[in-house]
């Protein structure tokens, strides 16, 4: 691991005054470590931690809907409609607008759907790299919906049922597309000139519920428990 201190994004700052750790994920600098991987861990399990997800990649696919559907489906096997979103097992494809589709994914996925846009198939198909425009930010553990609920991304009763799987909500005035992935785990889509406030405003949201900082080493052992059933 390498002392790499990132500069120049708002993110940095507040990750680095948090005791941040980094290294390079994916060929990126994420924050791996706030001083204890077990702890942050535990934090997951027990309330909610807060991850950076600098390490993902984001994409739009543009293309008229009936050609973007027959792209979906012979990539995914699945259309995605509007507000929706489809999990794969590397990608989270989420229905912006019939003619665009927001894929967050690895860099891998990420590399081999830009080389899918030269495909016959793909053929009225373009993709943006949104990467560096938009910061992935990530709410993980069991008290993840009652943060959702405190930023309002539930909508004014707070009922998840009532809330699309891909949608926009404000966070102190900030614009932030939020994929509800389960009810213990949500990733928030950040303007990366203001991830540094988002971070700091989710943060006092989440902080009735035991919410803290948590880095990636902890993110990919979570994950692990929860494909292994053991939460």
């Amino acid at each position: 691991m390498s002392a790499i201190v990132p500069t120049g994004r708002s993110l940095d700052l507040v990750l680095n005054r948090a005791g941040a750790v980094f290294s390079v994920r994916a060929g990126k600098p994420v924050a791996v470590h706030f001083g204890s991987a077990a702890a942050e861990l535990a934090v997951c399990v027990r309330a909610v931690g807060l991850v950076d997800r600098s390490d993902l990649s984001v994409l739009a696919l543009e293309a008229p809907p009936a050609q973007l559907s027959a792209l979906m489906n012979r990539l995914v096997g699945a259309t995605v409609s509007p507000g929706g979103l489809v999990c794969t097992r590397s990608a989270w494809w989420c229905g912006e607008r019939p003619d665009r589709i927001i894929v967050v994914s690895d860099s891998r996925t990420a590399g081999r759907l830009a080389d899918a846009q030269h495909g016959v198939a793909a053929r009225h198909v373009t993709v943006r790299d949104l990467s560096r425009r938009l910061a992935p930010l990530s709410l993980l553990g069991r008290s993840t919906g009652r943060v959702l609920a405190a930023l309002g991304v539930y909508g004014p009763a707070g009922d998840p049922r009532h809330a699309t799987p891909f949608g926009r909500a404000s966070l102190d005035g900030i614009a932030v597309d939020w994929l509800l992935q389960s009810d213990h785990r949500a990733l928030a889509l950040v303007p990366r000139e203001h991830a540094g406030e988002a971070w700091l405003a989710i943060k006092r949201a989440g902080r009735p519920f035991g919410i803290s900082c948590v880095g990636h080493e902890a993110a990919c052992r979570y994950a692990l428990l929860e494909r292994s059933s053991s939460l």
